[in-house]
């Protein structure tokens, strides 16, 4: 017997967003609003709030960590605050949005295709097709959508670039930041390894660069050569390798190991994204977090009694 039939779902909807970042979450659940994606396009872990932005509407303290942090131009150490990371808010708003039936298709659209101004179709992974009606299309991210309108404005493509490392020497420091004013590695980021459980102290480290993409191709910024300049940094800053044994001349010092990491992967987030006109029916939001929070009252919603 053939299980695998074709369903076809047909919605109705005054208002739907297509896309699943925070701005789109956030907008979905102050207006209310179905939203339908492609890509799950949640913050990165290191993206944090600023510890002056108030969450406590969404239920979040937002709690200031200091971080140590290093600027290599200036060869100056103070401490950072930051708030907590975005990844929390959209965890949560993806969770409580869903349980609301605001996410209709979930995370099964294989692509979205606008038929006409007032038209989707949405494709899942398993040949089926769920077709949505509305009035007002809103478009966070255009991630797998096709059929839209040409875009007025291809921006040079800009990626934020995260070369990630598995410390093997070097994991025992106070550092949680080191800092350059080049584009490539311009920050490195210090966090618990995922690779140890339970609580400890010790580091893995992942660098952060701002690249073209004909860069991405220059292997003088490849993920080796920002290995290379990781080292560099992490050495400058004082970072020592794993202890061995004490100072045979100064039993007093200590002896350590070099600093020793290992490239572990490369993941690449497109900072720069075509421009569109919007139109009677099909609205393009390139608003904010805080543009959509000053231009909406957070006022009692049907998704908030469930917060």
């Amino acid at each position: 017997m053939n299980h695998s039939k074709i369903r076809n779902i047909n919605l109705t909807y005054d208002k739907v967003v297509v896309g699943s970042t925070l701005e789109a979450l956030l907008y979905c659940y102050l207006n209310n609003t179905p939203f339908i994606f492609v890509e799950l396009e949640r913050p990165n872990r290191f993206d944090y709030f600023n510890p002056n932005v108030d969450l406590s509407f969404f239920g979040l303290e937002n709690i200031s960590t200091s971080q140590l942090r290093r600027v290599e131009n200036g060869m100056s150490t103070s401490n950072k605050l930051i708030g907590i990371s975005k990844d929390i808010l959209w965890e949560k708003l993806y969770f409580y949005l869903t349980l609301a039936g605001l996410n209709p298709i979930a995370d099964k659209a294989s692509s979205i295709k606008l038929v006409t101004a007032g038209k989707l179709k949405v494709f899942t992974h398993k040949a089926r097709m769920a077709t949505i009606s509305f009035k007002e299309l809103i478009i966070f991210s255009d991630e797998g959508v096709s059929g839209l309108p040409l875009p007025v404005e291809f921006p040079e493509k800009k990626y934020k670039v995260y070369d990630w490392f598995d410390v093997r020497s070097g994991m025992k420091h106070d550092h949680d930041f080191l800092e350059d004013d080049n584009d490539f590695v311009k920050q490195i980021l210090f966090y618990p390894t995922d690779r140890i459980d339970g609580e400890h102290n010790l580091k893995d480290a992942v660098a952060i660069s701002y690249l073209s993409e004909w860069q991405l191709d220059d292997f003088d910024y490849s993920d080796i050569n920002a290995r290379f300049k990781t080292l560099y940094m992490m050495k400058k800053a004082g970072i020592r390798g794993t202890r061995n044994g004490r100072d045979m001349n100064d039993k007093t010092k200590f002896k350590y190991y070099a600093v020793k990491i290992e490239n572990s992967h490369r993941e690449l987030e497109l900072l720069t994204k075509p421009s569109y006109q919007s139109t009677a029916s099909i609205k393009f939001n390139t608003s904010t977090f805080d543009d959509i929070i000053r231009k909406h009252q957070l006022l009692d919603s049907y998704v908030a009694r469930i917060f």
